[in-house]
């Protein structure tokens, strides 16, 4: 079965930026609840890991190698409103390596509320060959990044639907896997 990654980048101790390692520590409290419940209606395999990846930069992209699909889990700002979650597929095939006009793009880039923006990771973990097939991106959109744990009541909220979409993308993802590899058996015999 293919590892899977589900990563949650931000600093949980600057409000709203928190958002990824909430949901990472939210999804872990689930599957730890869901593992002594007999009645679990989601049974996620051990090649899943979940981590806090806080504000690794470019140092997560060397692990990525170990992984078939990375979930990433981040806070942004798009303009939405506040507690807005976001998904985006992110085929190797679609992450560019160079850029002819770097100082150009990073000027007109959206302000990134980390020193190092996941397409940075993605473009570094592409250049060194270990970018995953398929990388899934959930973010969710800020109301105010302050110094403190607590995070505004959208993106509170926010951090329960992202578990349940977690919950949902992993779930299909094994699944598709699953039915791949029945497939390859079945042409092998």
């Amino acid at each position: 079965m293919p590892k899977i990654l589900v990563a949650g980048i931000g600093n949980k101790y600057m409000g709203d930026d928190g958002f990824g390692p909430r949901v990472v520590d939210a999804l872990l409290n689930h599957l730890s609840s869901a593992d002594s419940d007999a009645n679990a209606d989601v049974n996620v395999d051990t090649d899943v890991d979940v981590r806090d990846v806080g504000l690794c930069g470019v140092t997560l992209a060397p692990d990525l190698a170990d992984y078939s699909l990375v979930i990433f889990l981040d806070a942004v700002q798009r303009g939405g409103s506040p507690g807005t979650l976001y998904r985006a597929e992110i085929k190797a095939e679609d992450v560019s390596i160079w850029h002819e006009n770097a100082e150009e793009e990073a000027i007109l880039s959206p302000i990134s509320i980390h020193e190092t923006r996941l397409e940075e990771i993605l473009r570094f973990a592409k250049a060194i060959g270990t970018l995953p097939e398929r990388v899934i991106f959930i973010g969710c959109e800020i109301k105010e990044v302050k110094l403190g744990e607590e995070m505004s009541e959208e993106v509170e909220n926010a951090v329960k639907k992202a578990v349940n979409i977690v919950l949902e993308e992993v779930s299909r993802y094994i699944s598709s896997e699953c039915s791949r590899v029945n497939e390859m058996k079945l042409k092998n015999e």
